[in-house]
């Protein structure tokens, strides 16, 4: 008989490591909280948000508590999946493989993180004019986001950009080398040091105005707040009339821009690839 209690552990762990190794959300925002999540409703909190004060000595110190300038995050997101297994055992020696269930159940709730997360382009502080990118004008779209984060003071090595697969093929043409992809969707990176001093990461879960153009984003390491809980991962013994074995879970999370100056859109559409 399967041990369920380690399948569901194993499938948990699954999702973790997907979201750690794919999901962008968890790299260009700011997951620094504190507090438990149990279930959507659940609050936590981001302390510490406001640079402190450099103010003229004239003999004197206070000390100005920044701690006070925390953030509550609503845990307001729950996705979940479930689907029907006959054979539980040959779905455990699958877990890991890139076409198992539990992989691609994993990847789909990435996605829908990062598209949430996204989404949440209106709050941006910088809106750009839109642009139809080619590779002879990419390079100057992307630097000049770049430099309305460093106008709000945002340090090389503080800024990443996601940019669209189309955006991608025209920083290449315009001779930018990415490393090897990684991630279902072609999602990668690629660290542009040296050239603009911001990371680059590539995805299909940018939104889409009405319009049709893709909403470019370029930020802080500290512009969005994100928080995530993996729940209730779990193998069910038998559905009603029928003998198959059930697998579902569920993922509660929350994501917010808290530093709308530090977070820049920019929309983009395909303008080809002629040099």
């Amino acid at each position: 008989m399967a041990n369920y209690n380690s399948i569901e552990k194993i499938i948990s762990a699954e999702i973790l490591r997907t979201n750690e190794d794919n999901l962008l959300a968890n790299t260009v925002c700011n997951t620094d909280f504190a507090g438990d999540i149990k279930d959507r409703g659940d609050s936590v909190v981001f302390i510490g948000l406001n640079d402190p004060t450099v103010y003229d000595y004239e003999g004197s110190i206070t000390y100005e508590d920044i701690d006070d300038s925390s953030m509550q995050l609503l845990i307001d997101q729950d996705k979940a999946f479930s689907f029907k297994v006959k054979d539980i055992e040959a779905l455990r020696s699958s877990i890991g493989l890139e076409d198992s269930q539990t992989k691609r159940a994993s990847y789909l709730l990435k996605n829908e993180v990062d598209t949430y997360v996204f989404n949440l382009y209106g709050d941006a502080g910088v809106a750009m004019d839109a642009v139809e990118a080619t590779p002879e004008n990419v390079l100057t779209t992307v630097a000049e986001m770049k430099q309305a984060l460093e106008e709000a003071n945002v340090p090389d090595g503080r800024t990443w950009i996601v940019v669209p697969p189309f955006i991608k093929t025209k920083l290449m043409l315009a001779g930018i080398k990415f490393q090897i992809n990684n991630g279902v969707n072609g999602t990668g990176a690629v660290a542009f040091t040296d050239e603009l001093g911001c990371d680059i990461y590539v995805s299909n879960q940018l939104a889409v105005d009405e319009n049709g153009n893709t909403m470019m984003l370029a930020g802080s390491y500290s512009a969005i707040a994100y928080a995530e809980q993996v729940l209730e991962t779990q193998v069910l013994d038998r559905l009603e009339n029928s003998f198959d074995k059930a697998v579902r879970g569920r993922l509660v999370f929350g994501a917010k821009v808290i530093k709308p100056r530090e977070l820049v859109c920019c929309p983009v559409s395909d303008g080809g690839n002629s040099l």
